[in-house]
């Protein structure tokens, strides 16, 4: 027998099960014993919520007729945990995961981040440890988990079943522990964008303030995925662009997807330098009432072609008319930095609590805001903060959208 000790904490691979799959129930919502040792206790909630997510593995493991599940891929891997942050120069052969036969679960990783992933990452949570050393590498661990087992996969191996799809819409709702974390994460990315346009200086480079960005979520310890500074109208040429060493004269879009605790949240906000030409303004205008007409359908069983058609109205006689061609308007996301919602041409219906990021364009003017599908209206994960912004009433509900900072220099 083995024992690894961890701060005090002594991890058994003999213990027994760690969870009474009648404690819980499958989905969003967990009865109160699951909660009943400690709820204003955030490892006891957090720890409860894995045992529902492990509950529901069991599930789809009978449903598969399989003894167990391997998960690599980041994205299951922080859903499973409540959110882990994997840190340093890692190959994607290296990468821990989990290993569950429903009843109990083990984090596998290498020798070198075991240490660092018990203490800060997963303590109290109830995992035991399969470790491999990294000189022998993770292909002969998971050798040896699924050796005359039939066990389940989120990545291609050989003889082991997928589980993928049968995952996909099971990540989406987020549960309430991790809304609260999302809803924090979405408040400091819009921050850091707004913050950044109303101090960055006119002749700043796109790089510059791409930086400034970047200098206000670490502060905070949030990842940047992508970040997107566009100046003087080049968003008109380049759907999806980064940022270059040009210096900002007129204008500038100022968009950023960033990550913490595996979940992602993406905003953006424009910032002028001079006064708005009249066709500019009405242009942005079309872009704030089009992005009212997304967040209005932000609610269970529409879709992003639903909102697409809702929409296309606002823009026909003019020269925006069949923009819609050539972007895509919105994506899921949470769990996922952006994952498309409409495949061969059928569309996903939006479930309660699902993210959606919506990317508003028309011609030069664009809004991108994260929002939860909610009923009867949606939760803005990324609201604006000192910000000017347009409230918008449709079908009677209000919706405050964005306006552009307009700054006298």
């Amino acid at each position: 027998m083995r024992w690894i000790s961890f701060r005090g904490a002594r991890i058994n691979p003999d213990d027994p099960p760690i969870l009474n799959t009648d404690d819980v129930l499958a989905g969003e919502h967990l009865t109160p014993l699951a909660l009943a040792d400690d709820d204003n206790d955030p490892v006891q909630r957090r720890r409860a919520r894995i045992d529902a997510k492990q509950a529901l593995i069991t599930q789809i493991l009978e449903e598969m007729q399989c003894e167990g599940v391997v998960l690599f891929m980041p994205t299951h891997v922080a859903w499973f945990t409540g959110g882990i942050n994997i840190r340093g120069l890692i190959s994607d052969t290296e990468r821990p995961g989990i290993y569950t036969n429903g009843r109990q679960r083990w984090f596998v990783c290498s020798n070198i981040d075991t240490q660092r992933i018990f203490d800060e990452e997963i303590d109290r949570l109830g995992f035991q440890l399969k470790e491999w050393q990294w000189t022998g590498g993770r292909a002969a661990l998971l050798g040896e988990l699924v050796v005359n087992k039939k066990v389940a996969a989120d990545r291609p191996f050989p003889n082991m079943p997928l589980i993928n799809e049968r995952l996909r819409t099971e990540i989406r709702p987020l549960a309430r522990y991790d809304q609260e974390r999302y809803l924090s994460l979405g408040k400091i990315v819009a921050h850091s964008v707004e913050a950044t346009a109303r101090m960055m200086t006119l002749g700043d480079t796109e790089q510059e303030v791409a930086g400034q960005i970047a200098h206000r979520l670490y502060r905070h310890g949030v990842d940047i995925v992508s970040a997107s500074v566009i100046g003087d109208g080049q968003v008109r040429k380049y759907g999806r662009s980064g940022f270059g060493s040009a210096p900002i004269l007129q204008h500038c879009l100022l968009q950023v997807t960033g990550t913490r605790d595996g979940q992602y949240v993406t905003a953006s906000r424009t910032v002028y330098f001079h006064t708005i030409p009249e066709h500019l303004k009405q242009e942005y205008d079309k872009a704030c009432r089009l992005s009212t007409v997304y967040r209005s359908m932000t609610i269970p069983e529409q879709s992003i072609s639903t909102a697409m058609e809702a929409g296309k109205w606002l823009l026909v006689d003019t020269p925006h008319e069949h923009e819609w061609r050539a972007y895509q308007p919105g994506y899921g996301t949470g769990w996922v930095p952006a994952e498309e919602l409409r495949r061969m041409g059928h569309d996903e219906k939006f479930v309660r609590d699902q993210a959606v990021v919506w990317q508003v364009r028309v011609g030069g003017s664009t809004i991108i805001d994260t929002l939860l599908v909610s009923d009867p209206k949606p939760t803005t994960v990324t609201p604006t903060d000192e910000w000017p912004f347009k409230r918008i009433t449709l079908h009677g509900q209000s919706f405050s959208v964005p306006d552009v900072l307009v700054r006298a220099e």
